[in-house]
């Protein structure tokens, strides 16, 4: 016998229809989410790679300060320019990078916070994918016992995802 021939089961099937819905929203958050992620992991590295490379840089002025005392210049007068200068790129560069490693971090930290919206919109999924199958059940068995523990369970996950939209 069918859902459609037996009215009191009318509800589940629409439960049915619903929780299928919700779980593809759902489904379709987290996969953004992660999206989201990864995109804000991608720039979190690039910060980084770019902090590094004025590490560099900042390596060589450091080397030529270094090396500008023992050199026998024929003129020390420019010599003093030179070390000016040098010492000046140098805390230029300090400056630079305690920008970037500043906005590095920040990066970091939305990459953490959007990582546990994706991991609460996962539950949700995961919730439910077992609020659909239990609710099924209900359609096999008729026993109605099946159909509010399906509910119960398509409630927690709605409740867990709609989490997600707290975090972020």
């Amino acid at each position: 016998m069918a859902a459609h021939d037996d009215p009191s089961l009318l509800p589940v099937s629409i439960t049915v229809s619903v929780v299928a819905v919700l779980l593809a929203l759902i489904s379709l958050l987290g996969h953004r989410a992660h999206s989201r992620t990864l995109f804000t992991q991608n720039e979190t590295i690039a910060q980084w790679v770019y902090y590094e490379s004025k590490a560099t840089g900042r390596t060589s002025y450091d080397a030529m300060l270094d090396f500008l005392p023992t050199a026998q210049l024929k003129d020390p007068a420019s010599a003093g320019k030179l070390k000016e200068t040098y010492q000046q790129k140098i805390d230029q560069i300090d400056a630079e990078q305690e920008k970037i490693g500043h906005k590095a971090e920040a990066l970091e930290y939305r990459m953490i916070r959007e990582e546990n919206a994706a991991d609460r919109f996962d539950l949700g999924d995961v919730c439910l994918e077992a609020a659909l199958v239990i609710v099924s059940i209900t359609l096999l068995t008729k026993r109605r016992l099946y159909w509010w523990i399906g509910l119960a369970f398509g409630s927690v996950g709605v409740l867990i995802a709609a989490t997600g939209f707290l975090i972020v």
